[in-house]
């Protein structure tokens, strides 16, 4: 917590981030320590006179029972029985590999080549749209139809929140190509936060989804916000409503784990988490209710 990530890959590229610490005490670490040391001897050749390596690196200090306060976890869900899971929540750099496709020599691909987008709305109706999307790409230019439709949406209000949900199918068609996918965004505006939860869903067939992510964000609305992450691996099937049930025992869990900080900004993220801990219950009963099948 209160660290900086930079890759050891990246960091000649932002030393500049850096300039301010020259002078500093800086302990630089990873997950076993070598990378650490490189770091540190990178950062020795561009002047800074007080770089400390962690010996190591951050397994040595969990194997020595030193308390670890972060903000990114990589969380592990396992089925015990058809109604009982078992959470494993690590600090996530024990998980964090940089990026092994590139090289200092080579360009991103993504960051060297250039698409050109262009829209056009064929049809639009009051539950589905219908879009030409062009995509120019090296002087060849590839067609696909867009085809959003609501599914199923959903409305409340009240003097402390307003609620909103959507269920929508995309499908997008080509000559030669064909996807579906689902999307289910439902959003909470309360007086004290702000709460997005987006579902991407991949079918395999009618039954069963070939992929399948959630992206939560809250922001509290006294402007005071602190960002975490936690990356939630599920190793079994689980249905829509699960996953829900699932991630929500999980906001319990971390709001415990920064409960127990005595740093008021990691208290901040307690409160944060159980008020997700709750949006995320609700979401579940509107999935259990409304989209079963799911």
């Amino acid at each position: 917590y209160d660290s900086i990530l930079i890759p050891l890959n990246d960091l000649e590229a932002r030393i500049g981030e850096l300039e301010d610490y020259k002078t500093s005490e800086i302990i630089i670490y990873c997950k076993s320590g070598y990378r650490s040391q490189q770091a540190s001897e990178i950062l020795g050749e561009y002047g800074f006179t007080k770089v400390y390596n962690m010996l190591g690196g951050i397994l040595a200090w969990i194997d020595a029972d030193y308390p670890i306060w972060t903000t990114s976890h990589h969380i592990t869900v396992d089925e015990i029985t058809d109604k009982k899971f078992e959470l494993l929540i690590e600090p996530f750099l024990l998980h964090y590999k940089g990026c092994s496709t590139c090289t200092e020599n080579q360009e991103c691909p993504i960051e060297s080549e250039s698409i050109s987008i262009t829209s056009e709305t064929l049809e639009q109706g009051e539950d589905q749209i219908v879009i030409l999307k062009k995509y120019e790409f090296n002087g060849t230019v590839y067609e696909f139809i867009h085809t959003h439709t609501i599914l199923w949406s959903y409305d409340k209000f009240t003097s402390n929140y307003n609620k909103s949900a959507y269920f929508i199918s995309t499908e997008i068609t080509s000559e030669n190509f064909y996807l579906q996918y689902y999307q289910l965004e439902y959003v909470i505006y309360h007086k004290n936060y702000n709460l997005t939860i987006y579902t991407h869903l991949e079918p395999l067939n009618s039954e069963i989804y070939n992929s399948s992510f959630t992206y939560i964000k809250y922001t509290p609305a006294n402007g005071k916000a602190i960002t975490s992450m936690e990356f939630v691996q599920f190793n079994m099937s689980v249905i829509l409503s699960q996953q829900y049930d699932i991630l929500a025992d999980i906001a319990e869990e971390m709001a415990e784990i920064y409960k127990k900080s005595e740093d008021l900004d990691l208290m901040e993220l307690y409160y944060g988490y159980t008020n997700m801990g709750e949006g995320i219950g609700s979401l579940s009963e509107l999935v259990k209710e409304w989209l079963g099948e799911y």
